[in-house]
């Protein structure tokens, strides 16, 4: 039964993400081409807002656990898994290159066990996750912030914070009209 559980989501989820981002490869990265890769993405998705967009190169594992507001914009070569689940607010921006890891290896006896350990992830609305950055499992990012450029999210962000760093700790308190 297991098993054949996990055929079915292969086929219903993963799969046809693999033929649109195979079939999307040789479009350009430009708005029209993104927007058409989210239109494209939209039934896998636990729930997706409007204007969804999705650069070429993205890696989406456990699809059917992702929920995706409105206006939404996932750049280039971003790899997001999220076994564990994960919210991704209205007006969310992820640069290239970002990691959003929802699960993460357990030692046990002082060995790394194939087993993995999920929790879900928060990215709050309007929040912007700079190039480079990592987001870890059990992690909320509040409304409104901006984590830096090469930096990894390894605790809860209040709204409106400015964090880097690795891990990511407070640079600045910002405002609602600075977002």
């Amino acid at each position: 039964m297991k098993k054949s559980l996990r055929t079915y989501n292969f086929l219903r989820y993963n799969f046809p993400i693999y033929l649109i981002n195979l079939c999307t490869s040789l479009l350009p990265n430009c708005v029209e081409s993104n927007i058409i890769r989210g239109w494209l993405m939209r039934p896998f998705f636990k729930r997706c807002g409007k204007n969804f967009q999705i650069a070429s190169g993205v890696t989406i594992n456990v699809s059917r656990n992702m929920e995706i507001g409105n206006d939404v914009y996932i750049a280039h070569n971003s790899w997001i898994n999220a076994s564990g689940g994960l919210k991704i607010g209205d007006g969310v921006v992820i640069s290239p290159m970002v990691v959003v890891a929802t699960t993460k290896h357990i030692y046990i006896n002082g060995k790394i066990s194939p087993k993995s350990q999920t929790a879900p992830i928060v990215i709050g609305d309007f929040s912007w996750i700079a190039s480079n950055s990592v987001i870890t499992s059990g992690t909320t990012i509040g409304k409104g912030c901006i984590v830096g450029a090469c930096s990894s999210v390894t605790q809860t962000v209040d709204n409106y914070w400015f964090v880097g760093g690795v891990p990511a700790k407070p640079i600045k308190k910002l405002h609602n009209n600075d977002v």
